[in-house]
């Protein structure tokens, strides 16, 4: 009997420990989100400025940096909170850098983004209140 204590017990510590590594992939992941929601208006901003400073120059070059690194494989957002929003921001990130979309081409793939980032947050914030 002691032998089946054991085994149930690294049972439940390899569940817990899974749960754990799922719950910390989410919070990665929705930090992202919450990050892109913050750093794609921004980018937009500062492609469709008329004139930039040195200083925004860099800031849009850190953007552009943060993007093109970033190594999320889309489909993990659909798996761990049921959304494509990591394709909507590659997508809206793509429509903003690569000049051959429109200013307001570009508005509506962020606004894309922008809906979807708010029903998140509106998800998140109700799972955070149980």
């Amino acid at each position: 009997m002691q032998k089946e204590f054991s085994i149930h017990q690294i049972l439940i510590e390899m569940k817990a420990k899974s749960i754990e590594k799922v719950n910390e992939a989410i919070f990665v992941l929705r930090s992202f989100i919450d990050l892109s929601s913050e750093l794609l208006p921004y980018l937009a901003e500062l492609k469709y400025a008329k004139k930039l400073s040195e200083d925004d120059i860099i800031d849009q070059q850190r953007i552009i940096e943060v993007f093109k690194n970033y190594n999320f494989d889309k489909k993990i957002s659909f798996i761990l909170i049921h959304s494509t929003i990591l394709d909507t921001i590659e997508k809206s990130f793509n429509y903003i850098i690569d000049g051959k979309h429109s200013k307001d081409s570009s508005k509506k793939q962020l606004l894309e983004f922008r809906k979807e980032h708010y029903r998140l947050k509106n998800n998140w914030n109700l799972i955070d209140s149980n």
